[in-house]
């Protein structure tokens, strides 16, 4: 007798079998809580800089600088081990102890009184934030049926920049919030950042209720780690698909620490230079940065849909495209305050959500079901050493060439990745991406 498992499905999205509703709704309100908590650590920290360490303001920037490319060490040591160990505990159980780490390492942030401890804090929160990357791109790639693969990394897009936004619009104002109450600013951001560790306890137990538990059908526990971790270097060796997801991943994070850090930098002290007080410099760049991740959420579904509909191959090689003419028209920006900036703020938002939505879709086709975690994690792993490229030679081109220099670099490198591609889909055909998936 055979039996048949039930498909179920969320909206217009056709999941796995063995996945149901709910596990798939709880996936997007964690991808949504989960951005929320691994970014705050770091918009908050010029508050704890200020209020809690009393550090110069002319010492920030080389303290924040440092912050990052010490959490971005830990991932790249890390993210392909979680990737790994999630084949063999599951997903649930990593992403749960991943948020743990979080709600403890903000519990920690409070406290932080020096550098030296808030390097050590953010250390430890690197460890939470890489479980938490690595479960969200794993989990992305389990959820969905092949035909909606598309559609459910268009709905994380989406979810992801409502997180995004939340973080203005209400985390970063819990301070003031506080504040206007009677706390003294030293409590008010210690009553913030405990609220955070609610909101990551709250999510512990949302995954735990949420999520499917145990291995991924398909794993294979009894190799060991390091078999295990060898396939993922040995998948993108043996298909170029891969390789190219993978090169595609160093270029698409890296994208979001441009739009996140040096974008909202330009302008802001293109402001000052202008004659702007600070907080109205400020004020402008937080403008032109709603305009561009306004574009990037609206984008993700129909990127999705595109996902969907065309060889997934060619729609990393458009992506490539879209990201490389949105990167490189900052080049021919005359003034970043310019009514110039929207449109090109358009096409930046546009490339950078085609970018992060392609390649996962790309990945989660091809990632072999036994070695799923193996190969997410090294997809993780060139999105980190990006991430860690950007920071470094991204930051030097801004001060010695230009504030534009540094999205002409990421233009350039997503045009050659763009070049590359076209000759992957010519030379490779990948199983299911010969013809476009429709359902």
């Amino acid at each position: 007798m055979v039996v048949h498992q039930v498909m179920y499905r969320l909206g217009p999205v056709q999941l796995a079998t063995g996945i149901r509703p709910r596990n798939a709704a709880a996936f997007l309100l964690a991808a949504l809580l989960g951005v929320c908590l691994t970014t705050f650590i770091s918009t908050i920290q010029p508050y704890v800089l200020t209020v809690n360490i009393g550090l110069p303001v002319a010492e920030q920037g080389r303290v924040s600088g440092q912050m990052v490319f010490y959490g971005e060490l830990v991932l790249l040591a890390l993210s392909s081990l979680i990737g790994v160990y999630s084949d063999r505990v599951g997903r649930r159980a990593v992403f749960m102890g991943g948020v743990f780490i979080l709600s403890l390492g903000y519990a920690a942030y409070a406290y932080v009184d020096s550098v030296a401890m808030l390097t050590a804090v953010r250390v430890f929160l690197a460890f939470g934030i890489a479980a938490v990357n690595v479960m969200v791109s794993a989990l992305m790639v389990d959820y969905p049926a092949e035909p909606s693969r598309g559609k459910l990394a268009g709905f994380t897009g989406m979810a992801i920049g409502f997180g995004s936004i939340l973080i203005g619009v209400v985390f970063l104002q819990l301070p003031n919030l506080f504040g206007a109450r009677g706390a003294e600013a030293l409590a008010a951001g210690r009553y913030t950042l405990f609220t955070m560790v609610g909101m990551a306890l709250l999510l512990v137990v949302l995954l735990r209720v949420g999520l499917k538990g145990g291995p991924p059908p398909h794993s294979k526990p009894s190799e060991s780690l390091r078999a295990q971790f060898a396939q993922g270097i040995a998948a993108g060796r043996d298909n170029p698909a891969i390789l190219f997801a993978y090169l595609c991943a160093f270029v698409a994070r890296a994208d979001l620490v441009v739009v996140g850090t040096f974008f909202t930098l330009w302008l802001t002290q293109a402001g000052v230079e202008q004659g702007l007080p600070p907080e109205q410099a400020a004020a402008t760049a937080g403008q032109f940065f709603a305009v561009v991740m306004s574009c990037a959420l609206l984008w993700a579904p129909v990127m999705g849909w595109l996902n969907d509909r065309l060889n997934r191959v060619r729609a990393m090689v458009l992506a490539m495209l879209l990201a490389g003419i949105g990167y490189m028209s900052m080049w021919f920006i005359p003034d970043p305050l310019g009514p110039w900036m929207y449109p090109a703020g358009i096409l930046l938002g546009i490339g950078q959500m085609s970018a992060v939505t392609a390649s996962q879709t790309l990945i989660g086709q091809e990632s072999p079901p036994a070695y799923r975690g193996s190969v997410v994690g090294m997809f993780s792993f060139f999105g980190a050493a990006g991430i860690l490229f950007i920071t470094s030679v991204g930051g030097q081109v801004y001060d010695a060439v230009s504030p534009s220099a540094t999205f002409l670099l990421v233009g350039v490198i997503n045009a050659g990745l763009f070049f590359w591609g076209l000759r992957v889909a010519r030379l490779h055909r990948v199983g299911q991406l010969a013809e476009p998936v429709s359902e």
